[in-house]
């Protein structure tokens, strides 16, 4: 649509992978500090070199999942939804706000430490029943626009949910 306004593009906040980068961190020092009390009581050879590179390991881990969180992205406009994965192969999923039943706001404590949240959306789409969006800076705000959004297109669209008790 012409008038289609985008509310948020982006990805979710690194500090989704906290927990991994302290975990990955302390592996990585607690391997290095091993490796260097240890190193002159191991015996030459082959198996000392593939001992070298072991811390680095969880560095190595830390990056895949950076980059597999670089690789999600998040378009929330005034009229849809649209989350993409994949870093070789790609999947695009779209979701009509309309179709949006309830919306949640999730805020651990470390993500409102760095002003983050997480947006849970409940829906009556067939292919996407529950939609997360993780790490989204401005939380809050982001669920309030999203709020009027969803009412806007369900007026315009003359779509309501019926609750039956």
């Amino acid at each position: 649509m012409a008038d289609e306004r985008i509310i948020f593009q982006g990805n979710p906040s690194p500090v989704s992978i906290l927990g991994s980068l302290l975990l990955s961190a302390a592996l990585f020092v607690a391997l290095s500090a091993g490796l260097i009390f240890f190193w002159k009581e191991m015996p030459q050879g082959i198996l000392r070199q593939i001992v070298f590179w072991v811390p680095l390991v969880p560095l190595l881990f830390l990056l895949g999942k950076w980059i597999a969180l670089k690789f999600i992205s998040y378009e929330i406009t005034s009229e849809r939804i649209k989350v993409t994965k994949g870093i070789i192969s790609k999947r695009m999923d779209e979701l009509e706000l309309y179709r949006v039943k309830d919306t949640s706001l999730i805020e651990p404590f470390i993500y409102r430490m760095f002003s983050v949240g997480n947006i849970s959306l409940i829906t009556g789409d067939d292919t996407s029943p529950q939609l997360e969006l993780t790490a989204i800076p401005n939380a809050k705000g982001i669920r309030e626009q999203l709020r009027v959004s969803i009412e806007e297109c369900r007026t315009r669209k003359r779509a309501g949910i019926m609750e039956l008790e």
